[in-house]
């Protein structure tokens, strides 16, 4: 009765167990921990923040169809990522 394996087999067999015991003594890598992103802070969170260009043009539209006299609007976009509006002027 005959194992199945010929020697070339039974060698390259012996080679991957001896690679995976060389593997077991080598320190594993540590896993990096994740960074988490923190969106920057709003310095104006009172106002209201779009996420669009479009969608602050878009407010500031729906603003000046509804008010009698609409003071002059601007939008900007602010250092948290969001966009805002204003009357004020720039400065």
């Amino acid at each position: 009765m005959t194992s199945g394996f010929d020697d070339d087999e039974l060698e390259a067999y012996y080679r991957m167990i001896e690679a995976r015991s060389a593997e077991r003594g080598r320190p594993r890598r540590r896993r990096e921990k994740a960074v988490r992103y923190e969106p920057p802070t709003c310095p104006t969170p009172e106002k209201i923040a779009y996420p669009t260009l479009a969608a602050v043009t878009g407010a500031i539209l729906a603003v000046s169809r509804s008010s009698r006299q609409s003071p002059t609007l601007r939008c900007y976009e602010c250092r948290c990522g969001a966009w805002h509006f204003t009357s004020s002027r720039r400065v």
